[in-house]
């Protein structure tokens, strides 16, 4: 019977230790605003809102919100931390796609330099909360991005949500760790006006999408305003584009616009740069094969159409006007099928391979500018 009281005894004591709640770690924080923004040209009341849209005149309120989020931008910094924090709060203007995984969406992508200088992916996190206006002060809670780090100093590159809005971001360490502003690792500035595809729909990761890629390849700071639906060759928005210190002004401007659209934007989209950057190199890539068009006639023959339609004003366009280029690519994405998420866009794959069909033209054009 004592031997049995004393079994219950340490039964209790060992349920009693295993329910204890685990210590929290002791984190510092520090205001993201006080390391190196990267991906930004514009000046902005909120330094996660890639355009101040409040001044856009023309603008609509669905292509302002899109501009809103933080689609492209990454902190850097250098730390010799063991483990990485965030604490965001996040804006109304946040939403999920149904393709997309949540660490796209709302989460973030931590890129660390590895020994021989190249950016190697370290981390993706995100709660698993989908934003809605209910849930927007879930997210806010502290996410642990990664634990368990080399010692020693590292590089990092943290990536901001695709398809979020920020209103506040402190970056964390454990305590006692040091955490610093690192110079922006890219040189230039390449203004990137887009689709869906360059915002980066159906990405793997905020650091996944096409631009991204292409900035970590050629160490060129390429900053995105992809537009999900809404890169339709806005003369206002060339505009906008023109007025920043942008060096070249790279556009996926043919997968949103119609055919007619196209014919009667094109040029004073063009105009509307030149009025601020007369020189300035400004590359149009020809959008990619959407898997939509397998096995769907009528859809196929809307496509090509539309296709040739763009070589062929293009022809005319880059004759027109001095530092206009068109890049077009067959095959950017591949042709053996397996890069698409939903029949329009890639998953990063498909992005990655279509940086890499794209780089070399486009390097070789920005090198005839002294940009390389």
């Amino acid at each position: 019977m004592k031997r049995f009281f004393m079994a219950l005894v340490c039964a209790a004591l060992v349920v009693s230790v295993s329910a204890a709640p685990k210590k929290a770690p002791k984190v510092d924080y520090v205001n993201a605003t006080e390391l190196t923004l990267v991906g930004k040209l514009c000046e902005t009341t909120n330094p996660y809102h890639r355009v101040e849209v409040e001044n856009v005149e023309g603008i609509s309120k669905g292509e302002a919100r899109l501009l809103k989020m933080a689609s492209g931008l990454a902190i850097a910094f250098k730390t010799n931390a063991s483990s990485i924090y965030v604490k965001a709060t996040y804006g109304p203007a946040s939403s999920w796609g149904s393709y997309a995984p949540l660490v796209t969406t709302t989460g973030f992508n931590l890129f660390i330099k590895d020994n021989d200088g190249e950016w190697t992916w370290a981390a993706a996190k995100a709660h698993k909360i989908v934003p809605t206006t209910k849930t927007l002060d879930k997210l806010s809670k502290p996410l642990n991005v990664i634990s368990g780090l080399v010692k020693g100093e590292k590089e990092c590159l943290l990536y901001l949500p695709l398809y979020s809005e920020i209103l506040s971001l402190e970056i964390g360490v454990n305590s006692g760790a040091k955490i610093a502003a690192l110079e922006n690792p890219f040189r230039h500035n390449i203004a990137v006006f887009g689709s869906s595809f360059t915002h980066g729909s159906c990405a793997s990761g905020p650091a996944l999408t096409w631009p991204a890629f292409l900035s970590r390849a050629t160490g060129l700071h390429l900053c995105s305003f992809g537009m999900s639906g809404n890169s339709k060759l806005q003369p206002y928005l060339g505009n906008e584009f023109a007025k920043t210190k942008a060096d070249a002004l790279i556009c996926d401007a043919f997968s949103n616009p119609t055919v007619a659209q196209i014919g009667s934007r094109i040029r004073p989209f063009i105009q509307a740069v030149r009025k601020h950057k007369p020189d300035m190199p400004i590359i149009f890539l020809n959008t990619i094969y959407r898997e939509h068009r397998n096995f769907r006639p009528a859809y196929e023959k809307r496509e090509q159409s539309r296709i040739e339609y763009v070589e062929e004003t293009m022809k005319a366009v880059t004759k027109e006007f001095k530092n206009v280029y068109f890049v077009n690519v067959p095959d950017q994405t591949g042709t053996d099928h397996i890069t698409s998420a939903d029949g329009t866009h890639p998953y990063s794959y498909g992005y990655h391979r279509w940086a890499q069909a794209i780089e070399k033209p486009i390097m070789k054009i920005l090198k005839k500018h002294k940009i390389k």
